[in-house]
């Protein structure tokens, strides 16, 4: 089971990625653990500058 500090940071590589310009990819996840990761990505993406 991926743990909490394993979703933050596959979502801060998924935004640093996307922001960076580079080629993203979502990781292998149950469907239990997607709203968590969408919801960490949707606030790393209004605090990180471009």
């Amino acid at each position: 089971m991926i743990s909490d500090s394993d979703i933050l940071a596959q979502a801060r590589a998924f935004v640093y990625g996307l922001k960076g310009g580079q080629g993203v990819h979502v990781p292998a996840m149950t469907f239990r653990q997607w709203p968590r990761f969408m919801r960490l990505v949707h606030q790393l993406q209004a605090v990180t500058p471009e």
